[in-house]
């Protein structure tokens, strides 16, 4: 969606009430403009809609200043501590919070202007250019899908109404259902609207931050893509190289991708080898001791998990325990065998096992063929049966 629309409205500080971080990042920003070594940036807001408002830049989380709108301008001189993306909030004391606009500048020495519109992305007049790559983007986004954005916005605010309240329970949810499915469809528009800014701007160092902006996990294979085209320049920004970063992980939970690798250690202490393993197919399974879900499902893998005997000589299953504590771990561990063998690290949740496969959950499964390939994250305990049968009937 929209970075200036998906992003929640934040509590507003009271305009002469700031965090004590904030309050450094400004007096640093005083004490080294003289130097010229911090960007001064003279901004100016205007909408006449506005009697009186709030103008709040923050960066990080954190607020760095807050100004008033009075008359419908709002006005920024100041020396910031340093260059770079900004959140800027703009509320309007006469209406509720919620009402209020929130979007994205990147702001570096120099003058701006910024017209908020409704409901899209403000006009800016700068002569930074990655600002001005920054609104190329917005403008091929509001042309790409305005119309679809348009559409969820007036559904969802229909849903809220007493005329939806009051209709009958099927009625409502074919609504409900109609909402959530061109929401689907915006997400699957997002990286198709970033591809083709990056194609027609190939030299952008914003599209860095608009790729780290976006969620990444539900299109990981798109948005590796378009990582893949940014400059060399743009994937060693700081936005670059934290995306960079995660797509290297999630590259490798796209099926038919090589899985990552396993750290840790087998009870008798030797390091694990997947090399060693010479089944079809592999089972690597994330538990944790005290799960209930993780012991229930240990009793119906040690029961007997694949039907089929001639399944069962070709598959194997590697559980790595996100325990801390090695009795703990050995306690609850099911028996060590050639064909279930137990792995751990004793890291817990700080293991590199968790951040590698991308564990948000325990029990946890993802079914691996001889190469180490992913053939299905995130399966379903009840399916591997089925999926084990189906692979081997087609070899």
């Amino acid at each position: 969606m929209l970075i200036h629309r998906i992003k929640e409205i934040v509590n507003f500080a009271h305009p002469y009430t700031m965090h004590m971080k904030s309050y450094f990042i400004i007096m640093a920003g005083i004490l080294f403009s003289a130097c010229g070594n911090v960007p001064q940036v003279h901004l100016t807001l205007t909408d006449k809609s506005i009697n009186s408002g709030k103008l709040m830049l923050s960066q990080y989380n954190q607020t760095v200043l807050t100004k008033n709108i009075k008359d419908g301008t709002g006005k920024i001189d100041e020396a910031l501590a340093s260059s770079g993306y900004y959140d800027v909030a703009v509320t309007d004391d006469a209406k509720s919070l919620n009402n209020g606009q929130k979007f994205t500048l990147y702001l570096e020495n120099g003058d701006y202007t910024v017209e908020p519109q409704q409901n899209a992305y403000p006009k800016v007049t700068s002569t930074s250019k990655i600002q001005q790559q920054l609104s190329d983007y917005y403008k091929l986004e509001e042309k790409m899908a305005g119309k679809l954005d348009h559409s969820i916005d007036s559904l969802v605010k229909y849903l809220d109404t007493r005329e939806v309240k009051d209709m009958d329970k099927k009625e409502r949810a074919e609504l409900y259902t109609k909402t959530r499915g061109l929401q689907h469809d915006r997400r699957e528009m997002e990286p198709k609207i970033l591809m083709a800014y990056v194609k027609a701007n190939p030299n952008s160092l914003a599209s860095a931050h608009i790729l780290a902006e976006q969620y990444l996990d539900e299109f990981a294979q798109e948005y590796a893509d378009i990582y893949s085209m940014l400059t060399d320049s743009a994937k060693n920004t700081d936005d670059g190289l934290k995306v960079g970063n995660k797509v290297a992980v999630l590259v490798k939970l796209i099926p038919g991708s090589v899985a990552a690798e396993i750290t840790g250690q087998t009870p008798d202490g030797k390091l694990f080898d997947r090399k060693a393993l010479k089944e079809k197919l592999v089972l690597v399974e994330f538990w944790k001791s005290g799960s209930e879900a993780s012991n229930r499902n240990h009793i119906k893998m040690s029961s007997g998990l694949i039907l089929t005997p001639a399944d069962r000589e070709k598959f194997a299953i590697v559980s790595i325990s996100l325990d801390t504590d090695k009795t703990t771990w050995l306690k609850n561990a099911p028996k060590n065998t050639d064909k279930w063998i137990q792995v751990s690290d004793l890291k817990g949740d700080a293991s590199p096992n968790v951040a590698n496969w991308k564990i948000k959950a325990a029990p946890t499964y993802f079914l691996l063929d001889e190469n180490w390939h992913l053939l299905q994250p995130n399966i379903n305990l009840t399916d591997v049966d089925q999926a084990v049968h189906d692979y081997l009937n087609k070899k």
